[in-house]
């Protein structure tokens, strides 16, 4: 039987020229000259992608939503807009116009600080990727997992706006030796983001309720926490009005010494982070952004 493909593409939308416009875009005009023309965009885009709307359409029946579903869509392609205009604003003027305020900070400054590796385990939603330009430290190096299809214009950007934070990408391969790579990262003391609600490469994942129904979400980052048994902790860095970000720090951790197994462990951290990312998506609705239907992955 033939291994299934995922049902998402993993790349940013738009092709290399679409992207290179928006980038000479942004270097001429402010941000909210984009956030104009996009809130006329959109509609002509939910009617060329059709999949997405029903993607997002069925993830809002899962929040709750019942109602004036077609604004509820609207609202969410419009925001992850703003998002992506977001990346490509700090990428076309080398420098971050955006603010941040943050909610429990306290054990990410505790694991920073100490000598240990840690794992940040993200999602997709709000903006992710614009934490590693927020955070401006020299303690320890953040090594961000991100897919390996991107564009090279995309990824060049990605490199050049983490540079002064000590950052590096690392990009997921099929042959799955970025596992290597993040286990020498965290043995040597570093931090390693990974996304953590998408099948990357591997179909090893753990099946959890999520919103009411069965999801299936990526063992990778609870096993290599639990084998290695470093800390965890999950960053949603969420879009709210204006040029204002809301970054949220959630410890994900168990009593690790009640689970006989690694994978037992892993399973429980699993279970403690989807907890959490519907505590987000709860509060912040319209910023999920899995575009295609999560439950049946």
């Amino acid at each position: 039987m033939a291994e299934k493909k995922p049902a998402w593409k993993g790349t940013t939308g738009g092709g290399n020229f679409g992207q290179k416009a928006l980038f000479f875009l942004f270097r001429c005009v402010n941000i909210r000259v984009g956030y104009a023309i996009l809130a006329f965009i959109i509609p002509f885009y939910l009617l060329f992608s059709r999949k997405a709307y029903l993607a997002i359409k069925d993830y809002l029946k899962h929040n709750g939503f019942t109602r004036h579903l077609v604004y509820h869509v609207y609202k969410n392609h419009f925001l992850f807009g703003q998002m992506m205009m977001d990346r490509f604003y700090i990428f076309a003027r080398k420098k971050n116009i955006f603010k941040s305020r943050i909610t429990d900070w306290d054990e990410f400054t505790r694991l920073l600080n100490g000598s240990g590796g840690f794992i940040i385990s993200g999602a997709h939603v709000g903006n992710f990727e614009i934490c590693g330009y927020f955070m401006q430290q020299d303690l320890k190096k953040l090594n961000a997992v991100v897919f390996g299809g991107e564009s090279a214009f995309i990824q060049a950007n990605r490199a050049r706006a983490l540079s002064g934070n000590m950052a590096d990408l690392i990009p997921v391969s099929a042959d799955m030796s970025h596992l290597f790579v993040i286990k020498s990262a965290l043995e040597n003391g570093d931090i390693v983001s990974m996304p953590c609600d998408r099948l990357f490469g591997s179909t090893k994942s753990f099946t959890v309720p999520f919103l009411g129904s069965p999801a299936q979400f990526p063992m990778g980052a609870f096993m290599m926490a639990a084998q290695l048994g470093v800390p965890m902790v999950s960053l949603y860095v969420m879009k709210e009005p204006g040029l204002m970000y809301h970054t949220i720090c959630k410890t994900v951790e168990v009593d690790r010494s009640q689970y006989k197994t690694s994978r037992d462990i892993a399973r429980a951290l699993c279970q403690n982070y989807v907890r959490q990312l519907e505590e987000v998506v709860k509060a912040y609705p319209h910023q999920w952004f899995n575009f295609y239907k999560f439950w049946d992955n």
